[in-house]
């Protein structure tokens, strides 16, 4: 494959052209287990490679082919070039070439050979023994295990010398807990991840996953009882895979460059770096972390992924920026383009995003320790229930969306639990919705360390990319008119 790297290399250095060569293979097993059964097991490979020229005059094209023999490669290469040539009369684009800083890097975790010693049936009986742990402690629910394990492997060469190889590899572990009976029914998920296979055999995951599968499938059982919450505004609290989300959806997107002239995070096309848009202890960062479900260390350019502080202390810093967005959005080149395949072309995208609030009261212990009574009583002890006798607290995340160009978002968590000093009470889950500007001002108060797990999908334009991110264990919100909880 290197070979056939540096022959393309070669070609398109003669036309005077600029390449970006993708090369990618992933390999994915998937084990599903329900009701003590495997329900599904498969395994997949995905692999092959990305072309995308650029002529001097800034016109780009993209092509792709499955696999990676030589002939149909040197060929697709030449149509690839001749269709860049003819870009004027084809109406393509022309953009100013961007200047990128060549890099030779290899970033390979150790131990990836273990992926290769999967064995499913094993995984299947592993994810049926802690489905029945799970099933002792809650009777009365349906339980979906699956467990999945992926190495992304990427090798990315550019016509100035850029060579560039990672493998990202990530295991999931999920459960999601669904009532039964007659009754309304609820589904709960929860998971655990790592970048090691032996994820269900491993003590720790192992165990964190029954914690989070039990407490998803008692969730289950008890909301089809729960009464829906009133509609209104009130004082918040939410955990950190709802921040996760807020940070994600609300700020990500709207401070992806490739999207300025519809961004509320921007003027003319403009990153409005400086602005205040939140409250001043409050930032918001992405960057890459080993190990982590969705670490990139490299663009799909080839380039070196930076820390990008979107938000400093309340204030507009940095965008997430690709060569082709940077100079026109006015914003420093971060490498922040991903793609979902080498059959996609690489877009500004986030990888691990999180809240960060200056001087959080401390929260000791883990955070799946803190069931309501006991966030109950860890607001109460801060003061917080002084300030604000009765708080909904919002558990979870399940999805959402953001209108990046008004900055109006609608949330969805997996319950509500009223707090105050009389005690607590579920409630039936409710959208969260308003405005992502007055969310982020209302942050009063962060409990508890970071915690950056919290795992999903993240879509764009037609890709899917695993993204991750958090904050800490908690976050206390000010009631604001900008934002209101639903109800019936």
């Amino acid at each position: 494959m290197g070979d056939l790297g540096a022959e393309l290399v070669r070609r398109a250095r003669a036309v005077g052209m600029m390449l970006v060569w993708r090369a990618q293979s992933r390999s994915t097993r998937r084990v599903l287990v329900t009701g003590g059964r495997t329900e599904d097991s498969r395994g997949s490979v995905l692999s092959g490679q990305g072309l995308q020229i650029v002529t001097p005059d800034g016109r780009t094209v993209l092509a792709s082919r499955d696999g990676f023999d030589p002939d149909p490669t040197l060929a697709l290469l030449d149509r690839t070039i001749a269709a860049a040539t003819r870009g004027g009369p084809l109406g393509l684009h022309r953009q100013r070439v961007p200047e990128m800083p060549a890099l030779s890097a290899r970033e390979i975790p150790e131990g990836l050979e273990a992926f290769d010693r999967i064995d499913p049936t094993a995984a299947a009986r592993r994810l049926a023994e802690i489905e029945s742990e799970i099933a002792a402690s809650v009777p009365g629910v349906t339980l979906r295990l699956s467990f999945q394990a992926e190495v992304d492997a990427w090798r990315i060469l550019r016509s100035d010398g850029t060579d560039v190889l990672y493998a990202a590899p990530r295991c999931t572990l999920r459960v999601t807990a669904t009532s039964g009976g007659d009754r309304e029914r609820h589904s709960v998920a929860a998971a655990v991840a790592g970048p090691d296979p032996a994820l269900p055999w491993s003590d720790g995951p192992a165990a964190l996953l029954v914690r989070r599968g039990t407490a998803a499938a008692e969730l289950a059982r008890a909301l089809p009882d729960a009464p829906p919450h009133p509609a209104g505004t009130f004082p918040l609290v939410i955990d950190y895979a709802l921040a996760k989300g807020l940070a994600h959806e609300a700020f990500g997107h709207a401070a992806e460059a490739d999207g300025f002239r519809s961004s509320i995070l921007a003027r003319d096309g403009r990153f409005l770096a400086g602005q205040t848009v939140g409250a001043g202890h409050v930032s918001i960062v992405d960057e890459p972390v080993r190990g982590d479900y969705a670490w990139q260390p490299f663009s799909a350019n080839g380039l070196r992924r930076e820390r990008a502080t979107i938000v400093d202390h309340g204030r507009l810093a940095d965008a997430l920026s690709d060569p082709w967005s940077a100079e026109p959005g006015g914003v420093r080149l971060t490498g922040a383009e991903r793609a979902e395949s080498y059959r996609h072309a690489p877009i500004p995208r986030m990888s691990n995003i999180r809240i960060e609030v200056d001087g959080a009261l401390p929260a000791p212990g883990a955070f799946d320790e803190y069931g309501p009574g006991e966030l109950r009583d860890l607001l109460d002890r801060a003061g917080i229930l002084r300030r604000h006798p009765r708080i909904a607290f919002l558990s979870g995340y399940s999805g959402g969306q953001v209108n990046t160009a008004t900055g109006d978002f609608v949330f969805h968590c997996k319950a509500i639990h009223a707090l105050g000093r009389e005690g607590t009470r579920l409630h039936r889950p409710a959208i969260f919705s308003g405005s992502m500007l007055g969310a982020l001002g209302a942050i009063r108060e962060a409990l508890g360390p970071l915690l950056l797990d919290a795992i999903g999908t993240c879509g764009k334009l037609g890709q899917s990319v695993p993204s991750s991110g958090g904050s800490h264990y908690f976050l206390v919100l000010d009631p604001d008119p900008s934002f209101r909880l639903g109800g019936s």
